[in-house]
């Protein structure tokens, strides 16, 4: 396998990186923090420094990289940009270890929101504009990626995945990226504009709009106050936050397709109207809940109860409070609506409704094989019909993220963690809905409590989860290196 091309294109992905350091440089120095503008501006310069050395060390090797590059690219990409990412936190002495800083840093990029700090309200507004500022950009090179790279590689039956935008099927993979990034970069920014702006009409002040604008198209979760959306307790920014949680949930190629006049493809597309019916059926059910417990009247429930499922289904993680009063079931109901997901070209986590739907649709051919063994049933997504490989690959993506999630709750709870606090820990950070964490096993089970060994576990839980599980664990089998 050619190993330049791989080297090049991640020199100008560290290279870009670089570049977007500048924003929170920019953003310290506003506010007056020169020591921390400065650290920001130094490690941009070690980074710029580094990626152009990448491709200037290239010239001259082949160019196009190839689908086992592409492996390789992908899974190298987000543990490097997080290594650089997580230098602000420890030399600003924000983290006290380095484990800690990669930690939060992992869990920024991949738009997790699992986080360590704790303080924000008195942290400088650099490093809590970064913390936001590296989910935005994990957000947008999760969507990227989707559309242009994992559905090429057909990574766990993505391959059904279709985007709206024209295809450019035969274009070279460095071609597919620079134009999905082109495309899909002004409706992320449009996007993140107009949430900054509707929570700033709702009544969240500027600072704390726009890292909420960032951090909720991202799906991440970071927030710029310890208690999180609470800390607010406006009922009109958290009706803004829904609206935008389950807009950034949905294929974003959908809304170049409308701004472009294809309206057809909103009504083919299976996955939208899924998400809409479950985040709704979801908040019924959460609402009738809450009232039954008797300590929510009817407005507070719906409200707290639309919230808390949307924020989970989207794996945004936001919490409003009122976690002490949930029944029993409430977070049953959280972790399952985490492991769900949102929809396929999206920035949600989790399992995605696309595989679901396809995990059904194959169910219930199975089921009507029974009555007619010799018949031929074809499984359809939407307006195509559905190839064995990719259910095939879908059972193996469920079978491995099964495997993988039974065995980091075995291990965390080796660390002496309870059996709920361990499989929410291994649920949170594979799904990427790491923030929602305190909204099904409480506040106590936080992540600042584990053993450094712990974090690089979930670290790479985090990693396995943004990436699919198969695009990393490929890169385990001996076969993959093989000429």
């Amino acid at each position: 396998m050619p190993f330049a091309p791989v080297i090049a294109n991640l020199g100008w992905l560290i290279a870009g990186f670089a570049g977007l350091m500048l924003a929170p440089a920019a953003v310290a120095l506003g506010y007056g923090e020169t020591r921390d503008a400065a650290v920001f501006a130094g490690v941009a310069a070690v980074a710029l420094f580094f990626g152009i050395g990448m491709v200037f060390a290239t010239q001259g090797g082949e160019r196009r990289i190839r689908r086992r590059g592409c492996f390789l690219l992908v899974a190298l990409a987000w543990p490097v940009l997080a290594i650089i990412g997580a230098a602000p936190f420890y030399l600003l002495d924000v983290l006290s270890t380095p484990t800690d800083a990669i930690f939060e840093a992992v869990s920024g990029l991949t738009t997790t929101g699992a986080t360590l700090i704790t303080g924000l309200d008195e942290l400088g507004r650099g490093v809590v504009f970064w913390r936001a500022w590296l989910q935005w950009i994990g957000g947008f090179g999760t969507i990227v990626i989707a559309v242009s790279v994992l559905t090429m590689l057909g990574i766990g039956g993505m391959e059904v995945f279709r985007s709206a935008m024209p295809h450019g099927d035969h274009a070279t993979v460095e071609a597919r990226v620079l134009r999905s990034s082109a495309v899909l970069g002004w409706i992320y920014v449009t996007f993140t504009v107009a949430c900054a702006v509707s929570l700033w009409f709702a009544g969240m002040p500027t600072f704390d709009a726009l890292g909420h604008a960032l951090s909720t198209v991202s799906t991440g979760g970071f927030s710029t106050r310890d208690a999180s959306v609470a800390a607010f307790d406006n009922a009109n920014v958290e009706a803004v936050l829904v609206v935008f949680m389950l807009a950034a949930a949905m294929n974003f190629t959908l809304y170049w397709a409308l701004v472009h006049g294809r309206f057809g493809v909103w009504r083919r597309d299976p996955e939208c109207g899924l998400l809409i019916v479950t985040a709704a059926f979801a908040t019924l059910v959460a609402g009738l809940l809450l009232m039954h417990q008797g300590t929510l009247g009817g407005g507070d429930a719906l409200r707290h109860g639309m919230f808390s499922v949307v924020s989970a289904l989207t794996t945004t993680g936001f919490t409003n409070g009122g976690t002490t009063m949930w029944p029993t079931i409430m977070p049953i109901l959280l972790l399952a609506l985490m492991f769900v997901g949102g929809s396929s070209g999206s920035t949600s986590g989790g399992a995605k409704l696309i595989r679901l739907i396809l995990a059904f649709k194959h169910g219930h051919r199975e089921l009507a094989r029974l009555s007619h063994p010799h018949g031929v049933v074809r499984i359809r997504y939407g307006d195509r019909s559905v190839p064995d490989s990719a259910i095939k690959a879908l059972w193996t993506f469920f079978s491995l993220f099964l495997a993988v999630f039974v065995a980091l709750t075995v291990v965390l709870s080796m660390w002496g963690l309870d059996p709920a606090a361990a499989l929410g820990m291994a649920l949170a950070t594979l799904t990427n809905a790491g923030a929602g964490l305190g909204m099904v096993v409480g506040p106590e089970a936080g992540y600042a409590l584990l053993p450094d060994a712990a974090k690089w576990v979930l670290c790479g839980a985090m990693l396995l989860g943004r990436l699919e599980l198969v695009t990393v664990l490929a890169l385990l089998a001996p076969l993959f290196w093989r000429h």
